[in-house]
């Protein structure tokens, strides 16, 4: 068998002038939400009531995502125990042991909490504040009588401790939400950069964003090939960058490619695979060295 000497070959360049803006809003769209995801969950939520002044502070989390109410005690005007049914969080935090935030229940409506998410709470209705309060002081019979006298106090629970579900949360976070999240603009800006076709020793090999793909020529014929229809089954399909299983003209195919719908080489076997190298034409005169049989066609 003839040697020859491995060739490696750019991809078509990607020239739309929108790649690196669509690379940049995707990054946006995936980071802030994890972002936000990440700092709940290795924040310590915390709930605090004091007493001062003749003034009721309710305290619930901190820096962003913090909830706060000053409440005159002169302005209470009920204060009962209730139980909730049928909740539902609109606009806060609900976090196993936290919620705090808007909130609506059945029978209450629309509430206003910050509480360690019993079922069993104070509510509050105060002139002034449009929906009811609702807490879980430790001790709820001195909370009440904190409210009648007015004294000055600290009536807020223990520290948070944090459950076996926080600390899976957490552990998910670290091991799962994080890494993925650093993987998307790592791939939207990188991915095009690291994509790479060699032919070399009989295979055809795709280096991709972080490790290399290997078909075999053998048997293979190979021609020049514009997808009509591409949707993908599984892989990566970014700006610049689209590789996995993709149906390609209703036809299984691997496909690694800067463009998915421009001119590229189509080499037939099992599997199918799609390439677009920037120049073609040397691509498949490569590929004829190494034994593939190739066509002159375009579809």
């Amino acid at each position: 068998m003839h040697h020859h000497p491995s060739q490696e070959f750019m991809p078509r360049p990607n020239r739309s002038r929108w790649r690196v803006v669509w690379s940049v809003l995707l990054t946006v769209i995936v980071i802030v939400p994890v972002a936000v995801v990440a700092s709940l969950a290795f924040s310590e939520p915390s709930i605090a009531y004091r007493i001062r002044n003749g003034t009721l502070e309710i305290h619930g989390g901190e820096g962003l995502f913090s909830n706060h109410r000053t409440v005159p005690l002169a302005a209470i005007r009920e204060a009962r125990e209730v139980r909730l049914r049928g909740g539902r969080r609109v606009f806060g935090t609900g976090l196993p042991g936290y919620c705090a935030g808007r909130f609506s229940y059945e029978g209450l409506g629309s509430v206003w909490q910050v509480t360690d998410c019993r079922r069993d709470v104070l509510m509050l209705r105060a002139e002034g504040e449009p929906l009811p309060l609702l807490v879980t002081p430790p001790d709820y019979t001195a909370f009440l009588a904190a409210l009648r006298d007015g004294s000055d106090g600290d009536l807020s629970p223990a520290p948070f401790a944090p459950s076996s579900l926080w600390i899976v949360l957490k552990v998910l976070v670290i091991l799962v939400v994080l890494p993925s999240a650093l993987f998307v603009p790592l791939a939207a800006f990188y991915a095009p950069r690291r994509l790479r076709y060699m032919v070399e020793n009989g295979e055809l090999v795709v280096q991709l964003l972080v490790f290399r793909k290997r078909f075999p020529l053998a048997g293979r014929t190979a021609r020049r090939h514009t997808p009509a229809r591409a949707w993908k089954r599984a892989g990566s399909s970014l700006p610049g960058y689209h590789a996995g299983s993709f149906s390609v003209d209703g036809k299984p195919a691997r496909v690694y490619a800067s463009v998915i719908k421009a001119e590229g080489v189509m080499l037939e076997g099992e599997p199918r695979v799609f390439v677009t190298p920037a120049d073609p034409e040397a691509f498949l005169a490569a590929l004829h060295r190494h034994g593939v049989r190739t066509v002159d066609c375009t579809r």
